[in-house]
Order: structure tokens, then sequence, then C-alpha cells
């Protein structure tokens, strides 16, 4: 009986944790080294999410919070997040301190 137990709990853990990992979040801000006006956008596990304003124009130091994930520059995003440019960036939880002039549109993961 507590066997059979222990796997039940063990098992709803699971699911909360699944549920816990749905989104994906990105945090950027308009200065380097994550100094200035700074964001969070959240977009659905494992979809292509467009980035609002201030991420495509104004980001110049990003990392993921949770989970790796992959900007998107426009082209790459014409057909659901794809690297058809080569011009996409993996970001981890370390981040980037300054993506110089570039500009990304969409955000995928996780990777």
């Amino acid at each position: 009986m507590a066997n059979m137990l222990m796997n039940v709990l063990c098992f709803i853990l699971s699911l909360c944790s699944l549920a816990a990992a749905r989104d994906l979040e990105i945090y950027g801000c308009s200065g380097r080294g994550f100094t200035g006006e700074c964001h969070t956008f959240k977009c659905g596990y494992q979809d292509c999410c467009v980035l609002p304003a201030f991420f495509k124009t104004r980001l110049v130091s990003v990392r993921s919070v949770g989970y790796n994930l992959r900007l998107f520059t426009d082209a790459g995003c014409k057909y659901h997040c794809n690297d058809n440019d080569n011009g996409s960036r993996f970001v981890d939880n370390a981040g980037w301190n300054n993506i110089g002039a570039a500009a990304y549109a969409c955000v995928d993961g996780p990777f």
C-alpha cells in the first residue's frame, strides 16, 4: 500500500513539474550588461512567438530564465521560427551582455 501511494505521489509531482515547465521566458535590457530599461517576455513551451516591440528595437543584453532558447531574425520568423538566414542566436541563462546591432523578431525553444 505504501509503495502504491509513493508511486501516485511521484506521478502527481511529475505532472506538476510538466505544468510548471510550459513557458519560455526571456529577460532583456536596453543597456549593456543588463542595465537600462529591462523587460521580461513569456512564450509558450515549444511555441514560436513574435517578440514585442521592445525586444525587436531596443534589445542590447539578453538571457533566458529557465530553458535555453533561440532568437530569430525577421527572415527566420517567416515560416515558424527557422534559421533560414543563419541569423539566429542561442541564448542560455548566462545570456549575452551585448548583442550589438542584431535585430530579432521571434523566439522559440527550448533548445
